[in-house]
């Protein structure tokens, strides 16, 4: 087995390592007293235990877990005295060695973009689905814009509109495993679903300013201020412990919200009731509506690709109870509502379904002209957008429109030209048809009057 052992030479860097290290134990209890009244940077160091337990097995000595878990190997002193080891080579088979935590050495752990919409920005540069997300990175969103970051766990972290999020810690300790995880809000908000944690000494925390909210496995939301200095949070699952500056540390249960100048927790307001949200949208734009609630000051509505909202497309805050948002492809989505009330909380979300079915109508039209001595007719019909339909055209004389006078179907073009009709009025229409999810669907225009003049 390789050893670490001090030589004679490394014994003067060593009492000075040891002196350094010594001094940064001594420091850790009253350094976490000092923290509940350090200025607000403070608050985006995480506070998880100053100490990691290991439990002693057979084949351990100092030295080596020195070696292999220490970011400086000679610090094994300051072990050795905190456990009071008489000798370094040693260990009782299991014994709990008390190892301080900024002793340890750490690997990175790096996020992933799922997901992004609009102008993001990752560290300075345009966001692409699949690019890393690290350690003291910053995510920026621009308006109408977002983004979603998903950890090796599958927790996610999204931002909606106009947020900036630093990734003030995402690493892993190497001798437990322990994962810890801050993210800062310096501007807007931001949401998660953190996988729940099995390791006691994992963290999952959300900074602002002023207020952390820290978590084992919930869904939640966070916001911050930067011009009223003012931090909200909101739990939709589980527990979160919400700590602002100056205050009493509050825990937040699902279904309630905080912010940094309420002394306690309130309720949050119930899902907005939508109205006929899973009708489909065939309109050139989207429109939502629900019934009011009362105590609610504005909504939040949001369309998704996907369930979850991992899939952002696109949002926006109203004042009133319906709302209009620029029209999609044909498809299906997913459409979510939420209050905000008096203090800025935003509520439980309603959720629906709904399917984007564009209706391709036709704009019909005659040309009249002149093919040499012959007058001649051109019976136009153009769809609203393109699509791979087929199209019957009919046309009969009024009262007889159950015998046109003539009938061609399977047509792929938009026209059908010069056709030799005896004068008089008549009517025409134009039938579509278009597989829409693997189904075909037909429809007739109205009919439209036209007369034929004679052709000489």
């Amino acid at each position: 087995m390789k050893r670490w052992l001090p030589d004679a030479v490394a014994r003067p860097r060593l009492a000075l390592a040891l002196a350094q290290s010594l001094s940064l134990v001594a420091c850790l209890a009253p350094c976490a007293a000092h923290a509940a009244s350090a200025p607000d940077n403070a608050l985006l160091t995480p506070a998880p235990d100053d100490m990691v337990r290991y439990l002693v097995r057979s084949g351990d000595n100092l030295f080596r877990l020195a070696s292999d878990y220490l970011i400086r190997p000679e610090t094994y002193r300051t072990v050795q005295q905190l456990n009071h080891v008489a000798d370094p080579l040693r260990l009782p088979i299991g014994k709990t060695l008390l190892i301080p935590r900024v002793l340890l050495k750490q690997e990175a752990v790096r996020g992933t973009v799922l997901s992004w919409r609009g102008a993001v920005r990752i560290d300075g540069r345009p966001a692409a689905n699949g690019m890393p997300v690290t350690e003291g990175m910053l995510l920026e969103t621009g308006q109408r814009s977002f983004v979603t970051v998903t950890l090796p766990d599958d927790t996610s972290i999204a931002l909606p509109s106009q947020s900036a999020v630093r990734v003030r810690r995402l690493r892993k300790v190497v001798l437990d495993r322990h994962v810890e995880r801050l993210f800062a809000i310096e501007r807007g908000r931001a949401s998660a679903a953190v996988t729940p944690m099995t390791d006691p000494a994992s963290t999952f925390q959300f900074a602002t300013p002023g207020a952390v909210t820290s978590v084992r496995g919930t869904r939640f939301r966070m916001s911050y201020d930067a011009d009223a200095h003012r931090a909200t949070s909101e739990v939709l699952e589980g527990k979160v412990g919400f700590d602002p500056q100056g205050r009493s540390a509050q825990v937040l249960p699902a279904g309630f919200g905080s912010a940094s100048d309420l002394d306690e927790p309130i309720a949050l307001l119930p899902p907005p009731l939508l109205v006929d949200a899973a009708a489909p949208q065939t309109d050139a734009d989207l429109r939502f509506s629900w019934q009011a609630l009362p105590g609610a000051r504005a909504y939040h509505l949001q369309l998704a690709t996907d369930a979850q909202f991992l899939k952002v497309l696109d949002e926006t805050v109203v004042a009133g109870s319906s709302a209009q948002l620029a029209g999609l492809p044909d498809g299906r989505y997913f459409v979510r509502a939420t209050a905000i009330d008096g203090h800025g909380l935003e509520g439980k979300p309603a959720l629906a379904e709904f399917e984007r079915r564009l209706e391709n109508s036709l704009r019909l039209s005659v040309e009249e002209s002149w093919n040499g001595p012959v007058r001649q007719y051109v019976f136009h019909w153009d769809p609203a957008h393109e699509s791979r339909a087929t199209f019957r055209f009919q046309l009969a004389k009024p009262g007889r429109e159950d015998r046109p006078t003539i009938d061609r179907a399977g047509l792929s073009s938009h026209a059908l030209v010069g056709l030799a009709l005896a004068p008089g009025r008549y009517r025409w229409r134009v039938l579509m048809d278009e597989i829409i999810d693997g189904h075909t669907v037909s429809r007739w225009t109205d009919y439209q009057d036209v007369r034929i003049e004679a052709s000489w």
